[in-house]
């Protein structure tokens, strides 16, 4: 079905064609006439109709057009434009190591100061996270040992700059390192995280954070 210029501006304009909750676009320089999720190609002489593939955002569980990467307390996501502000935008081809869903849970509700609803049927959780005053407590019991942050980082086979980055909180030290520093210190660097059984809805792929934020 071929169509002539005038007669498809005419068409896209007409009410009765209108589509619900959109507004007719003339985009002459392209040659591109669309109206709601209609286009008409100038000089091609032809319709298309275009559907927009709806993608869930990972934060809030919102169907979007579009998803942002972001990187939220080192954790990759892909979520909408509104949560993207919750964390720093990468570019595409950064690559980052997947974290689990539960985890990144617990690291949104270590911030917000929430327990943290757990799916009963995940299988790699531990349920503890690292403590939020972490460096002063190694630095106490580095002191109270009587060790300088030279000999700490020996004793744990680790750079001094290491130490130094921990004692500052500049540093979150990763379950290795946790656990030699307990081991040599005598200290207990997690703790236990809240947590809220929910079972999992038959129809759903797993609870998002959006499913979370709307039971509070």
């Amino acid at each position: 079905m071929r169509f002539s210029c005038s007669s498809i501006v005419s068409i896209f304009f007409d009410s009765s064609l209108k589509a619900p909750g959109s507004s007719p676009k003339l985009n002459t320089p392209s040659g591109v006439i669309s109206f709601g999720s209609i286009s008409y190609i100038a000089g091609l002489g032809y319709l298309s109709f275009a559907t927009m593939t709806q993608k869930q955002c990972e934060m809030c569980g919102q169907l979007v057009p579009v998803l942002k990467r972001v990187k939220v307390e080192g954790t990759m996501m892909e979520v909408c434009s509104d949560c993207a502000r919750f964390g720093d935008e990468v570019a595409k081809k950064e690559a980052g190591n997947a974290v689990t869903h539960p985890v990144v849970r617990q690291r949104i509700a270590r911030i917000s100061n929430r327990p943290v609803y757990k799916d009963v049927f995940a299988t790699e959780d531990t349920g503890e996270m690292l403590v939020a005053d972490y460096a002063a407590r190694i630095t106490a019991a580095r002191n109270s040992k009587g060790l300088t942050k030279k000999e700490l980082a020996m004793k744990i086979n680790e750079k001094l700059s290491v130490v130094h980055a921990l004692e500052r909180g500049e540093l979150h030290p990763d379950d290795k390192l946790v656990r030699k520093l307990e081991k040599e210190l005598g200290i207990s660097l997690k703790e236990k995280v809240p947590e809220v059984k929910v079972e999992k809805r038959a129809y759903s792929q797993g609870m998002t954070l959006g499913d979370f934020l709307r039971k509070q």
